[in-house]
């Protein structure tokens, strides 16, 4: 693997981070599967007692199920959660070790045609995805199903990181673009250019995005998603991807891969915010299917950020 040298403004300790994550991932790919996933399990408990965000996970949580945030349910799933939590970085340190016949065998999803006839328009395809299971198996299954899958990640420090991390999946058949100004513009291309494209849908980091209703209350969510589809024309598919234990024992996972979304018949702004209205629906239906496997820790809803 290319090693990018040290930039200037990032000191010696933050350079200890991407060293750890290397580490990690060197272990993690030389343990046994079901060793691994036991330890992922320990750490995830681990985490649980030593974690500052154990309430505001319990409340993200409540409001999906709608119970009492110290409820016996709700506190079950932050449990849950942690350990989903675990198992997702395990996989992201043990995936680049697997070749394509692997995520054919693990991966499945009996809905695959809603999007991989999308490509048969003459263009690509747009998937959102939310902060569900392990979008990077998703990706992985994506290109060795023979397609080319394009996506974008938030530029991580060190800057080290993000290149270990786009170096990682391109191992696994994606192109990972920075999330930068103007890569709106060139996921829209590669839809153009025949290529699927994912999409984080449900986050929007710097809470500027259009407000829409997400399980009854206000939150804001990222318009990138509704830019590209309206721009290329392309209707989005909802993803959600799950961990499954299949039934030899091996962990595995699935996709819920709804129908392509209508495209609503305004133009502009207004277009914008109703189409991220209908993506934050379809989101909301996966997450409500399995929310121990959002991996959403931080405050989410506007009335929360607004405290934070």
């Amino acid at each position: 693997m290319a090693r990018s040298r040290r930039p200037p403004d990032e000191g010696r300790l933050i350079q200890l981070v991407y060293y750890l994550y290397v580490g990690l991932s060197a272990a993690a790919r030389r343990l046994p599967e079901g060793l691994s996933y036991g330890a992922a399990r320990f750490f995830g408990d681990v985490a649980l007692r030593i974690s500052k965000k154990r309430g505001q996970v319990a409340k993200n949580l409540a409001r999906i199920t709608g119970k009492d945030p110290e409820s016996a349910e709700v506190q079950h799933l932050v449990r849950e959660a942690y350990r989903s939590y675990a198992r997702y970085w395990l996989e992201t340190f043990r995936l680049v070790r697997e070749d394509q016949a692997f995520f054919l065998e693990r991966f499945k999803s009996p809905t695959q045609d809603n999007l991989f006839n999308v490509t048969k328009r003459g263009k690509g395809g747009l998937v959102v995805v939310g902060h569900l299971g392990n979008w990077d198996a998703a990706g992985a299954w994506v290109g060795a199903s023979g397609y080319k899958l394009v996506t974008v990640a938030e530029v991580l420090k060190p800057r080290r990181m993000f290149d270990f991390f786009a170096e990682h999946r391109a191992r696994l058949g994606m192109t990972i673009y920075a999330a930068e100004k103007g890569v709106t513009a060139r996921l829209a291309q590669e839809v153009e250019d025949g290529a699927i494209v994912a999409i984080l849908g449900d986050r929007d980091l710097k809470g500027t995005g259009p407000e829409v209703s997400f399980f009854g209350e206000a939150a804001n969510f990222p318009r990138g998603a509704a830019q590209i589809a309206l721009q290329t024309g392309v209707a989005p598919c909802i993803a959600g991807v799950f961990g499954v234990t299949r039934a030899d024992g091996k962990r595995g996972w699935v996709a819920d891969i709804t129908e392509p979304i209508e495209l609503p018949r305004m133009t502009g702004e207004e277009a914008i915010q109703e189409l991220t209205q209908r993506i934050a629906i379809g989101l909301e239906r996966q997450v409500k299917a399995h929310p121990e496997e959002w991996h959403v820790f931080q405050p989410f809803w506007k009335a929360d950020r607004e405290r934070a």
